[in-house]
């Protein structure tokens, strides 16, 4: 037996002995094991953003459809603040895309973020499970 079977043996033993022993405690759950509750808020964000980016681009797919109103489909928390920074509460279609493409690169900014969040998360894990080769 080389070297690297007596530490893994060790290892493995004294991992079972700890949890037989209720020193270390299971997760309730395997996704207990993988994940933790920062991580379920980026992947809900994640869901979020590529949502916003889809309304996006519809609008911007669909300015030049007569009688189409954009403003409409900006989801609410958008059609608030587009609201609040006009002093007439009056929009046209070019401050529409404005925007619009304004909110696009912020989302493509926070989506690149939550990405690299979780890619992190990805390499940590696959550096536990292959123990760093």
């Amino acid at each position: 037996m080389d070297n690297k079977s007596v530490v893994f043996q060790i290892l493995l033993t004294l991992g079972a002995f700890l949890i037989g022993s209720s020193v270390i405690a299971l997760p309730q759950s395997i996704d207990r094991l993988f994940y933790s509750d920062p991580y379920y808020v980026v992947e809900q964000q994640i869901y979020e953003r590529a949502q916003r980016h889809a309304i996006y681009s519809f609008i911007i797919a669909n300015l030049a459809t007569p009688d189409f109103d954009p403003f409409k489909y900006l989801p609410p928390s958008d059609q608030a603040d587009l609201l609040a920074m006009l002093p007439d509460k009056t929009y046209t279609r070019e401050v529409i895309v404005e925007f619009v493409m304004t909110r696009m690169s912020d989302n493509n900014r926070t989506d690149t973020a939550l990405m690299t969040m979780w890619k992190n998360k990805k390499d940590s894990l696959q550096r536990i499970v292959t123990l760093g080769k």
